[in-house]
């Protein structure tokens, strides 16, 4: 077989099995022998936005929200992550079951990211084996764990491994993303435009933002060597390509801001200034794994210590805890700092082959600016005064991780190279525990509560197909307690987004829950829900109103069935018209007329 092919196979071969590898963990320690794939795997807080999001991407959802006054449903909204939505497109081909399509858009993440760093990986010259495992360790880190309970479009990291490969090409190539007649001649040069429209379309702006703080640390490392601008042309023209694919993304939403109509599910709200130091990055959190290092008594100890974090500095500790780099992340983290105490003479670009030292040093520097942007108190909370939109600094995580992975393993294949006979074995055997080990440790931080979900799920479908049939199609209903769309924060036991459990089990009615804050429909809805009953109810009859979709949890105890019984009785209905789910949390009132 020639040497091409032979390579091709081993290549595809060793792609096979970290796709089996990936499989494989996430059966046994996410438990999917527990998951009925008809029914979404989360169901709550930000994990009911993504079920959400998922019928919006079939045109399911948005026109049934912001009612009655919002007529432009789904118009203006934006494409925070067209690759998820094209994902959720492609798998819409075959199925439309929101439980199917939203439970393989979470299982794929790991996937996609053990994938991008094993390309990664192997285009800066490890070989298939340390590739492979260092990027299912990438793939299945304990920021995308944690991230996956909630914030999927975070935990779909996959092309921070092509952001970091992006840098180390504006340093060690001088031809690479410089205008001039060749430009196109260049194979990496159209690369590098496949990803910058994947890193544009990653990751809510913050991905994309943090890619281009990093191309800007590096046009400087870059300029100050060589004492001139140009050196900084690649960087610039590569943050311009990723801004060019960003624009079409967010036009919806500037639109849909300038014309007073906002967009449903997809319209932020205010954002305070301080929102910047609130979910900035803490270094501790880096370094401190919620699993004890596999230690069970250190484990809850750790546990204790986060309780306490979390009572004492109330709003200060939130998820800006996922950011455990894992063990082999920890080496390559603090083996990084110490790169910094060192001088180098950094001569990337100037040499024949890139050189360990000199990806070392860069790979320092951008570590370094990580923490000096992100940390809390850094420079992120100054910029977070004039650019509010993006305040989670702790989701630079996935950076850091990236760039400690990499260092160890660029170690790790310096020295195997350059080692032989029972040296180079115990290298391996070093590396292969380390590794396994490693991998081992950092698992167990995504657990799903199946069901607990699969009853809620049910019980939920189950009430809304009593209303819609009470309701008649098209209807109207008007939902309780006020929730404004989006981050609202929980209201006492009912949690943000949690009105969207109606909206997600009917397709015929349409709900007063989801306009873009500040709107009109988002104005009504609030002041119609401060009125008194009697009140309430008359204007909700003038407006076409069907009935009220009352959801109990979003009141004190003491408050539930007098609110209840207070809206019966505004109502005019008898008691037995009222539907109340299994649960008992959720009613439905019936206005019917005066």
């Amino acid at each position: 077989m020639p040497k091409s092919k032979q390579n091709l196979a081993r290549e595809t071969l060793t792609v096979a099995l970290l796709l089996a590898a990936v499989a494989a963990s996430e059966y046994w320690f996410f438990q999917l022998w527990r998951l009925d794939w008809s029914v979404p795997m989360l169901y709550g807080g930000d994990g009911i936005y993504w079920v959400g999001q998922v019928q919006r991407s079939y045109g399911e959802l948005s026109g049934s929200l912001g009612w009655p006054f919002y007529e432009v449903a789904g118009k203006y909204d934006p494409n925070y992550d067209l690759i998820y939505d094209i994902f959720v497109w492609f798998v819409g081909l075959f199925t439309k079951d929101t439980g199917i399509v939203f439970n393989l858009y979470v299982l794929v993440i790991p996937f996609a990211n053990a994938l991008a760093a094993y390309a990664v990986f192997r285009m800066v010259g490890m070989r298939r084996w340390l590739s492979f495992a260092f990027g299912i360790t990438f793939g299945m880190t304990p920021y995308v764990q944690q991230r996956m309970a909630g914030h999927m479009m975070l935990a779909a990291c996959e092309f921070v491994p092509f952001s970091v490969l992006l840098c180390l090409w504006c340093a060690e190539d001088e031809g690479f993303n410089r205008p001039g007649k060749g430009f196109f001649k260049n194979k990496r040069n159209w690369l590098a435009l496949a990803m910058a429209w994947g890193i544009a379309n990653n990751g809510a702006a913050y991905y994309p933002y943090f890619t281009c703080f990093f191309l800007c640390v590096t046009a400087l490392c870059l300029i100050l060597r060589g004492h001139k601008w140009s050196v900084g042309v690649p960087c610039l023209v590569t943050i311009a390509e990723i801004v060019a694919w960003m624009i079409p993304d967010f036009f919806p939403m500037v639109l849909g801001i300038l014309s007073g109509q906002g967009s449903t599910l997809t319209n932020g709200v205010y954002r305070s200034p301080v929102g910047a130091d609130i979910y900035s990055l803490r270094i501790s959190s880096l370094l401190l794994s919620p699993n004890g290092f596999g230690l069970q008594k250190l484990a809850n100890w750790m546990g204790r210590y986060f309780h306490i974090l979390a009572t004492d500095e109330g709003p200060m500790y939130n998820e800006n805890g996922y950011g455990y780099l894992g063990v082999v992340g920890i080496f390559g983290f603090l083996a990084l700092l110490l790169m910094l105490l060192r001088n180098w003479d950094w001569k990337a670009g100037r040499t024949e082959k890139p050189q360990l030292g000199d990806r070392l040093w860069l790979l320092s520097r951008l570590n370094v600016m990580a923490l000096l942007l992100a940390s809390m108190a850094g420079f992120g909370s100054i910029i977070g005064i004039f650019v509010r939109f993006i305040r989670g600094y702790n989701r630079i995580s996935p950076y850091i991780a990236f760039f400690a992975l990499l260092a160890v393993g660029l170690t790790a294949e310096m020295r195997l190279t350059r080692r032989a006979g029972k040296d180079r074995k115990k290298l391996i055997l070093v590396m292969v525990v380390l590794l396994a080990y490693g991998y081992w440790e950092q698992q167990g931080l995504f657990s799903p509560k199946y069901e607990e979900v699969q009853k809620t799920w049910h019980q939920d479908a189950a009430f809304m197909a009593e209303v819609e049939d009470a309701a008649g199609e098209g209807a109207m209903l008007f939902q309780l307690p006020y929730m404004k769309n989006f981050e609202n924060g929980p209201l006492n036991n009912m949690w943000d987004y949690t009105l969207l459990r109606g909206p997600l089990h009917s397709k015929t009615l349409k709900f007063s829950y989801g306009a873009g804050y500040g709107t009109e429909n988002d104005a009504w809805y609030q002041a119609t829900s401060e009125l008194e009953p009697d009140a309430m109810v008359a204007e909700l009859r003038t407006q076409g109103m069907a009935g009220i979709y009352l959801d109990l949890d979003g009141y004190t105890e003491d408050e539930q069935q007098p609110t209840l019984a207070a809206l019966i009785q505004a109502a005019g209905c008898a008691e037995d018209d009222v539907i109340i789910s299994e649960s008992g949390k959720l009613c439905y009132i019936p206005l019917g007329q005066e």
